[in-house]
């Protein structure tokens, strides 16, 4: 008898989770990405501010594969699923049939209709966001260091939208970028006098799902490391050199990172089903799809209520890590012929980090922590969910050199001829392979 196939859209913390579950069961197991790397997304600011690099925050999926014999990888874009048929359809590929289906195909950038973002803003919610972000800020100091003059344009000026975990962590990342590393590479430029960070909120307080006094000390963190905040000030449009607020002041800026939201993948538009608050699809107790029993939909495209409080769970790397594991177990009892379980979410706590010995973590209860102990566990976890052994070693040397030093070596930008050139030599290779 043919063993049952899984196929898995999405190689993210929610699709690995549901992969790695099924190792030991008797099943087969396709994942399917568009990229070769699975993305570690809670670093990614830290790629694009230098202290990183992409090989730290990336971990090859194919890796991956070699830990599970039953499981095999393709790079491929999902065009549709089609349910009725249970066929994935594929671009440039055949379509791939399947016996059970997990949709965790995450979510992209949600710019709220904000006029001027989908060409000027700079989102980062992916590996390829985190280096264009990293690309540009390295180029715009360089422009600065042939033509000073630039700072009266606003080229300093560094805005941010949005005063959640990423809005906060990438203001006070770019901070100690600015005022402990590029002042020093460029000594001619008023860098620590004429630089500015700021963060717009729009609403009342950053951080909004922790507990107050862990916003108040975020806020103080941060301005103690002259990142301006800026609450109740929304953003209504985004040009080149400049955007303007809600209220109607302009703001000159080269550079404006948004971290306002997120918004389900596009797939959720071709599987026909309910869609709710930015696209996401709802999903029973167990975590399948209203009437298909053989298709579960996790991560951030899912719309998960957690079974014990009845509240929506938010869109975080722990839940959807735990809900595809929960999945992969579904799946195991369904094919021995046993009913699913309802997903019960553990809460092991919340943190962000602020800057150098600055960061906040609220604990299942009443539980917080602030300053250096906070920061020591945010590296701690953060390091212990990296994947691979390589990436771990070579991020706690960096991290250490960091925290010794203050400096960051992660600053090499390729020109454009340099990108133009491998970007041409790589589709060269392609188009032959094709043709042969």
């Amino acid at each position: 008898m043919q063993e049952p196939h899984v196929v898995i859209l999405g190689g993210g913390f929610a699709g690995l989770g549901a992969m790695e579950k099924l190792k030991d069961a008797p099943v087969k197991i396709t994942l399917i990405d568009q990229n070769n790397y699975h993305t570690f997304q809670p670093l990614l600011y830290q790629l694009a501010t230098n202290e990183l690099d992409a090989n730290q925050v990336g971990f090859p999926i194919r890796e991956m594969m070699h830990r599970q014999d039953n499981a095999l990888f393709h790079q491929a874009k999902v065009m549709s699923v089609d349910l009725d048929n249970k066929v994935v359809h594929l671009d440039r590929m055949e379509p791939i049939p399947y016996d059970y289906l997990v949709v965790s195909m995450g979510a992209v950038v949600n710019f709220f209709g904000t006029k001027g973002a989908q060409e000027y803003a700079f989102p980062l919610y992916t590996m390829r966001d985190a280096l264009l972000l990293k690309t540009h800020i390295n180029r715009l100091l360089e422009a600065v260091d042939k033509n000073p003059a630039l700072i009266d344009e606003g080229a300093l000026n560094f805005c941010i939208v949005g005063g959640g975990p990423t809005g906060v962590e990438t203001a006070g990342a770019l901070s100690e970028l600015l005022h402990a590393v590029a002042f020093k590479d460029y000594p001619n430029l008023p860098i620590n006098e004429k630089a500015q960070i700021i963060l717009f909120e729009a609403g009342p307080k950053l951080l909004k799902p922790f507990k107050s006094k862990l916003q108040k000390y975020a806020k103080k963190a941060l301005e103690k490391l002259d990142v301006t905040v800026r609450l109740e000030e929304g953003v209504s449009e985004i040009d080149p050199t400049h955007i303007t607020l809600s209220s109607g002041e302009l703001v000159k800026t080269h550079t404006l990172v948004w971290a306002a939201g997120i918004q389900a993948h596009p797939l959720a538009n071709s599987l026909g089903v309910e869609q709710v608050r930015g696209g996401r699809i709802p999903v029973e107790p167990d975590l399948s799809l209203n009437s298909r029993s053989e298709v579960f939909v996790v991560g951030d495209i899912a719309l998960i209520t957690d079974t014990k409080t009845n509240e929506l769970l938010p869109q975080l790397g722990s839940v959807a890590q735990q809900a595809g594991r929960h999945v992969g177990e579904n799946i195991e009892r369904l094919v021995n012929g046993k009913q699913t379980e309802p997903f019960e979410y553990t809460d092991k706590g919340t943190m962000a980090a602020i800057g150098r010995g600055a960061a906040i973590v609220q604990m299942p209860g009443n539980g917080t922590m602030t300053g250096h102990a906070a920061w020591l566990a945010w590296l701690g976890v953060h390091l212990a969910l990296l994947a691979g052994g390589e990436e771990k070693s070579s991020t706690i040397v960096d991290w250490g050199w960091n925290i010794l030093t203050k400096k960051r070596g992660k600053r090499i930008t390729l020109t454009d001829e340099d990108l133009e050139a491998v970007i041409a030599t790589s589709e060269k290779r392609e188009s032959e392979q094709e043709n042969e």
